[in-house]
């Protein structure tokens, strides 16, 4: 109000400042990385509770890490370079053992990536409920865990197998040309050149995969698109922006680090800990959260209907009022004569009624009827008057007269005198 009283200083210390129609948005934080450090302190709960029931699907893929150093540790102790005999020397020249140790790694990962192929049907449930939900929380939505998760389940379960799928040859053929590269580089002095090139562009291709598929997996639940043009985008995005993804990247891998620590150390069974509870969680919060920065800078705006900014308040952003359109809607379709009409009027049924009482009833609603479809064929095209809607909505209202009430055709006159 203009002439609002202007309260005292004690009063006003007390109460605060005077809030205005928007200052719940104006709580919001400014920015995303505003967001991520509002998320993550006051939805720690909701953030383990989603770790938990995403590590419930993708713990396989770290039993087949943890199994693929067992598998390439146990063929090393009973192959040929591990051998001697009996004063510390190998019992098989030097010259015969090039490439043993790297062909030992080459079917490890064989062995695992086949694996791997078959557990992506259970491991993509996880991807695709964990990722709906972090969604969800950066959008600043009501969250309920258990159901939004199998939600995304049911919605995002086929667009993130296949992406899944496709990922894993990929990745696949990258790691195994890799690891030949490697045992062409121990056996063959004279190309070695040739193929440490040919094994560093391959890992360079096979990070921009891993982002192409992260952006796949965010994209996919936040558009319906198909999967080409899922993995056009993901290609774009990720050659576009790769400084930007590289560093967000590695850093929603931060709470992997202590894993790379030796396996016998207090940190590397904080770095499991952490993976149970939070390390999950924490990864798919910050890349969805930066996901969405990158489709508010660049895809929003392509796409019809898309809202911009969810979860923050921009500063000094003006939204532009909607004109308003007069448009004929289902409700709205058909005109209805007021209720206040005493043209028409129902014949009513005496205490003692005749067969000809029932013909007069039936007579008056059939005519109620036909005055009803007449107005609507009258007043049909009533609502492209747009000049007569203004003017009408403009005017003040008028204390309408009552009108004497005459008799009608259907109308019951009273009898004189006493029953």
């Amino acid at each position: 109000m203009a002439n609002r009283r202007r309260k005292g200083i004690f009063t006003r210390i007390i109460e605060g400042p005077e809030r205005s129609e928007d200052y719940a948005r104006k709580t919001l934080p400014s920015n995303r990385w505003a967001l991520g450090w509002d998320l993550f302190k006051t939805n720690l709960g909701k953030l383990v509770k989603i770790n938990l029931l995403t590590v419930l699907f993708t713990f396989p893929l770290f039993l087949l890490i943890y199994f693929r150093d067992l598998l390439i540790k146990s063929q090393s102790f009973g192959s040929i370079f591990s051998r001697n005999i009996g004063i510390g020397y190998p019992a098989i020249p030097s010259t015969q053992m090039l490439g043993v140790s790297e062909s030992i790694v080459f079917r490890s990962d064989m062995t695992i990536f086949v694996l791997l192929f078959i557990l992506t049907f259970y491991i993509a449930i996880g991807i695709a409920g964990g990722f709906y939900v972090m969604r969800n929380l950066v959008w600043t939505e009501g969250v309920f865990v258990a159901s939004d998760f199998w939600r995304g389940v049911k919605k995002n379960y086929g667009v993130v197998l296949k992406s899944s799928l496709l990922f894993v040859v990929m990745f696949a053929i990258l790691i195994l040309s890799k690891d030949l590269c490697d045992i062409q580089i121990a056996t063959n002095s004279n190309l070695k050149w040739l193929f440490m090139i040919i094994k560093i562009v391959g890992i360079i291709v096979a990070v921009l995969v891993a982002l192409v598929y992260l952006f796949n997996i965010t994209l996919g639940v936040t558009y319906k698109l198909k999967l080409g043009a899922l993995l056009r985008n993901s290609a774009i995005l990720s050659l576009g922006l790769a400084p930007f993804n590289l560093f967000f990247g590695a850093f929603a891998l931060l709470p992997f680090l202590t894993l790379l620590i030796n396996t016998t150390s207090v940190f590397f069974a904080l770095g499991i800990m952490l993976i149970l509870l939070l390390s999950v969680s924490v990864f798919m919060l910050i890349w969805t959260n930066y996901s969405q920065w990158v489709f508010d800078e660049v895809v929003n705006d392509n796409v019809a209907g898309a809202k911009k900014y969810r979860g923050i308040h921009k500063k000094g952003e003006v939204k532009e009022t909607e004109k308003f359109v007069y448009k004929k809607t289902v409700l709205t379709a058909r005109p209805v004569k007021p209720i206040t009409d005493t043209e028409v009027e129902i014949h009513a049924l005496p205490e003692s009624y005749s067969r000809a009482d029932l013909i007069r009833l039936q007579e008056s609603k059939n005519f109620m009827i036909e005055d009803s479809e007449r107005y609507a064929n009258e007043h049909a095209k009533d609502y492209e008057d747009k000049e007569a809607i203004e003017s009408f909505m403009e005017s003040e209202p008028k204390t309408v007269a009552s009108k004497p009430k005459t008799q009608t055709k259907w109308q019951n006159p009273k009898k004189k005198g006493k029953k």
